[in-house]
């Protein structure tokens, strides 16, 4: 396992997706990190020490699980709460949404070497799969039993780029097979048949919040709520209940946490020349100097100045 104490440091080394994140707080303030690969199957064990609102895509070529470890009821994938007795289906290529508020949280992802391991995975959307009582339970006391066997024993050291640690033993073979025959297992109760709605139609958050994602990405500064609406092509009003049922803060609380995080990138590359941190807020649209100052040291313990400092000591 290699230990993170930078949430930025430590999202830029988990693997197998494409991932915007913001911690929204902190709570520990130490993450881990380790992978293994077991002949095809990798397993990854992570621990944050604060919230993490994620939205991504996966880029590995099989479909991935994800199954908390800790506060399950606390962890919402796609709008929906977790429980003991479901998981998180990624189908190759598919985005997602995983929330977790303000806690310090542990979890681990599955990515399996095939495609279509169950119908209940599907092939494109990213869903929140109800298994047969007590076998997610048992996948994760197995990956529980791998990781103390393989991965957190001493001198063995996980890599954390590439993905994958160098010789695939006949015991790693044999840990991949016994997850993925877990993993079946709890993919084996029939898909559920959908009720009739009744009603308003739902809205279709998956496609607001990729929109959003995208409008954000592309943007020279941080857009204003209302802004953002027009361009995803919904309401404010629209756009506030998707963020909220999504991520659980508003979007204008979600925009400010994803700007902190791209000056506090940038402040950690040293900037550029001879820049100060006005010459970087100004260039991103920023002109409260003190104010965002101000919510920079609650989200990150320190000044912007100090970032800035140590980057270039």
């Amino acid at each position: 396992m290699k230990t993170f104490h930078d949430f930025d440091a430590w999202g830029d080394a988990v693997s197998g997706a494409a991932l915007r994140l913001a911690c929204d707080a902190v709570e520990t303030g130490v993450w881990t990190l380790g992978l293994l690969d077991l002949g095809g199957v990798v397993l990854q064990m992570a621990s944050e020490g604060g919230g993490n609102l994620c939205y991504g895509a996966n880029t590995h070529a099989g479909p991935i699980l994800f199954v908390p470890l800790t506060r399950v009821a606390e962890q919402v994938v796609n709008g929906e709460s977790l429980d003991g007795d479901s998981l998180f289906a990624i189908p190759s290529g598919a985005d997602f949404r995983i929330c977790v508020r303000r806690r310090s949280h542990a979890w681990c992802s599955i990515a399996l070497p095939i495609e279509g391991l169950h119908p209940s995975i599907g092939s494109s959307a990213s869903r929140r799969i109800t298994c047969p009582p007590g076998t997610v339970a048992r996948l994760t006391q197995i990956v529980r039993t791998i990781a103390r066997s393989l991965l957190m024993q001493p001198g063995v050291q996980a890599a954390i780029q590439p993905a994958v640690q160098p010789g695939v033993t006949a015991a790693h073979r044999a840990a991949g097979r016994s997850l993925v025959d877990a993993a079946v297992r709890c993919l084996s109760a029939p898909p559920q048949s959908g009720a009739t709605p009744i009603g308003r139609a739902r809205l279709d958050r998956a496609g607001i919040v990729r929109r959003a994602m995208a409008a954000i990405d592309t943007a020279p500064t941080s857009p204003t709520t209302t802004a953002l609406a027009g361009i995803v092509g919904v309401t404010d009003r629209t756009l506030l209940r998707t963020f909220h049922e999504t991520y659980g803060l508003p979007p204008k609380q979600y925009l400010m946490l994803r700007e902190l995080h791209r000056i506090r990138r940038i402040l950690r590359t040293g900037a550029t020349d001879n820049a100060t941190v006005a010459d970087v807020l100004a260039l991103h649209g920023i002109w409260e100097f003190g104010r965002f100052a101000a919510r920079y040291r609650r989200q990150f313990g320190e000044l912007p100045s100090d970032t800035l400092r140590h980057a270039r000591a």
